[in-house]
């Protein structure tokens, strides 16, 4: 951990790295409270992060999904041209609802004449940056007997809407505090808008896939819309009041905000983890640690680019919307040396974790 003359501090993960477009990514950034926005390093992908839902499938209808790779693949390329043709309209800050409270004449009360959360403007889902069927192999209740299960998770957000919130920040950041940003109606609907954007893609994920997840209302959508009730949301990009300052968090997350499992991207031939926590009143737990000592958990397997290296080639079932070159991305492995790193940071290795395999995965 470092700390700055002004009061700031800066936790650096041991899965840190450069990202595509340049950016020093896998932190967390204290700022106290007083701080200028502008002081705090936020991403054009603020509040991204990854939503799991479990799926009500028969062992068979597992079995079945695993020995069609071709049509899955087929499945997952219409899907996503779907989601791209659809987007006509995506999110943006004009989207952030109104305050649409009056006074009352008669008793000099607030009258309530719409709800204050829900979008001021319906919006579109954009292709996410990965989203796939997975299948793991996990132990039930009798811990000595394991059941095969099917997951669909989603990463990203709102990728327009947070671009700008960026320039929002890079426009007023001397002009708001670190607490002004935090506690904003962008921020609040923007993170909330990002979880809301994975659940939908989610539900249509499953209807495309004839699949059968929970669903809920978006009670918050301009337009009645269904969106999957998540299992696990792990937000990686987020900006959190904490204790006396504000955090920001760029590939990791805020243990103390996490009830069931964090979820940990891999390469996406290699498929996801699903970090248990010590506390079992869920399906994967809580209690990864507290701000007293770290707090923090990375969510991206660490990964370095070598202009030099070999490029990689995609695997069997990742099907991609467009076609770039082949990545030079080097995903590093979670050896021994990693899962100490991690038990130094408060994860009880004895908790373990789950590995998602993926079946079929989606990326832009």
């Amino acid at each position: 951990m470092l700390k700055g003359n002004d009061g700031a501090r800066l936790t650096v993960m041991p899965t840190h790295n450069m990202s595509a477009e340049g950016n020093f990514a896998g932190f967390r950034y204290q700022s106290p409270v007083h701080a200028l926005g502008s002081t705090l390093p936020i991403s054009r992908t603020a509040f991204h992060g990854h939503t799991l839902v479990e799926c009500q499938a028969s062992e068979e209808t597992i079995l079945r999904f695993m020995s069609n790779p071709r049509q899955n693949n087929e499945a997952m390329l219409a899907f996503l041209r779907g989601v791209h043709a659809g987007n006509d309209r995506p999110a943006t800050l004009d989207c952030v609802p109104e305050n649409a409270s009056s006074v009352s004449a008669a008793h000099g009360l607030m009258v309530a004449q719409g709800l204050r959360s829900v979008d001021s403007q319906p919006w579109t889902e954009e292709v996410p940056e990965r989203i796939g069927i997975y299948h793991a192999y996990v132990r039930g209740c009798n811990r000595d007997v394991r059941t095969h299960k099917m997951y669909l998770v989603c990463s990203g957000g709102l990728q327009k809407a947070s671009d700008s919130f960026c320039n929002l920040l890079i426009d007023v950041g001397q002009h708001w505090t670190a607490k002004d940003v935090c506690e904003s109606e962008e921020a609040w609907w923007l993170r909330k808008a990002c979880y809301r954007a994975r659940c939908r893609l989610l539900h249509r994920l499953a209807e495309h896939f004839q699949l059968s997840v929970n669903v809920v209302n978006d009670v918050q959508a301009y337009n009645p819309t269904l969106q999957a009730a998540s299992s696990t949301d792990t937000v990686e990009h987020d900006l959190v009041k904490m204790g006396e300052g504000v955090a920001v968090y760029s590939g990791c997350v805020d243990t103390t905000r996490n009830m069931n499992g964090i979820l940990c991207a891999m390469h996406p031939s290699e498929g996801m983890w699903l970090f248990r926590g010590s506390s079992r009143g869920n399906s994967y737990g809580s209690m990864f640690g507290s701000h007293c000592t770290a707090g923090v958990f990375p969510t991206s397997a660490p990964r370095v680019r070598r202009a030099e290296s070999v490029p990689v080639q995609d695997g069997p079932h990742v099907v991609r919307l467009s076609s770039p070159a082949p990545s030079r991305d080097r995903y590093m492995c979670f050896d021994e040396a990693y899962f100490k790193t991690l038990e130094a940071m408060q994860w009880n290795r004895d908790n373990g974790h789950v590995e998602l395999i993926p079946i079929v995965v989606g990326l832009q």
